[in-house]
């Protein structure tokens, strides 16, 4: 491998169950997709955080200076990466099983070898001194509880020191992936799961299933928007008939948060997004005890403090709502402009606010 000025590791979910070791030898900057957050430790020194449109302001800092990004396992998917893409003189190798997907990005250097033993033969090169700073922290300004709402950045910032060290999440797509991928840490084996590029609502409470069954019935903290868990019934019926002791977090914001923000985007009303414009949604606390479930609600810090340790205390499968501001905003994220009614990519490394 020949290094060039100021390298970078970027790891992605084809990396899974491969041994990493290695790469915390190198003295350089690592950086994952979400799907492979949970294969380095977030605490690591050299761990510098989960680039994308909903990145980290760090992570997108470290790829954006970067002069070459070693790709390991990772597409670079327009999420990833910014719908921009790379800039025109950073040297992108990839080591990836699919050629398509290298083919995606004109000018890389692919690399046709066993993504393990390439990983294995890496060593340290005259770069690797290269330390992009500080991180910094990764609760912000913006992620402040607003209008009587706690804030769900700061839920998941508390909820760290809940967490099992062997803890696996689930996570559903839209609005309550943001604030799990942009502020929690996690490490091996703790897990991290969520449904990536397919980014369909309801996906974690079939995850948390499968999840479940696959460490014999263990324990399973599954995360799911108030509009997401409309998709799940029948989830909940096969939790129920099984007795598995999953644990759900559903985050209740009156629709659909994500969807709410493309129209604020664009300038346009809401249809179909809330009460207001057309849905109705159900208190999900009636729907788990009409399964015989334990069910709470946290709408304070002193509802948190005594809710979530009932939900991880109960013997079988719990849930508890979790009360969030229908207009809180995700951030930080990469900000794309309305131009001559064209969206326009904003610049990777400045994030909005």
């Amino acid at each position: 491998m020949r290094w060039v000025n100021k390298p970078v590791l970027l790891v992605g979910g084809g990396c899974a169950g491969y041994d990493l070791a290695n790469l915390y030898t190198l003295g350089l900057p690592i950086l994952t997709s979400w799907q492979a957050k949970d294969l380095i430790d977030n605490w690591h020194p050299l761990y510098y955080g989960s680039p994308g449109i909903y990145g980290q302001r760090a992570a997108n800092r470290v790829l954006y200076e970067a002069d070459q990004i070693i790709a390991l396992g990772c597409r670079l998917s327009p999420w990833l990466i910014g719908h921009g893409g790379l800039r025109a003189e950073q040297a992108l190798v990839m080591c990836d099983c699919d050629g398509q997907e290298v083919a995606a990005h004109p000018g890389a250097d692919w690399v046709r070898s066993d993504l393990g033993a390439f990983i294995a033969a890496l060593k340290p090169g005259p770069c690797a001194h290269w330390a992009p700073g500080d991180p910094g922290t990764l609760l912000e300004a913006c992620h402040a509880d607003t209008r009587g709402y706690i804030n769900s950045y700061q839920f998941w910032a508390r909820m760290q020191a809940h967490l099992r060290a062997d803890e696996v999440i689930c996570v559903d797509a839209g609005c309550v992936e943001c604030p799990v991928y942009q502020v929690l840490r996690v490490a091996p084996p703790q897990r991290l799961m969520t449904s990536g590029g397919l980014g369909e609502m309801g996906c974690a409470l079939p995850a948390a299933i499968g999840a479940s069954f696959a460490r014999g019935k263990a324990e399973v903290l599954a995360v799911v928007g108030d509009g997401a868990a409309m998709l799940n019934l029948q989830e909940m019926a096969t939790i129920t008939h099984h007795r598995l002791p999953v644990k759900v977090l559903v985050f209740a914001n009156d629709g659909y948060a994500m969807i709410r923000g493309t129209y604020n985007n664009l300038g346009i009303a809401y249809a179909g997004v809330d009460r207001a414009s057309g849905i109705t949604l159900p208190d999900m606390r009636k729907i788990a005890h009409a399964w015989g479930w334990h069910a709470g609600e946290i709408r304070t810090w002193a509802d948190f403090d005594r809710a979530i340790p009932q939900l991880l205390g109960a013997s079988g499968p719990a849930l508890v709502v979790v009360h969030i501001d229908p207009e809180q905003a995700y951030l930080p994220r990469v900000q794309p402009q309305l131009v001559d009614g064209r969206m326009v990519p904003g610049r990777f490394d400045r994030m909005a606010p």
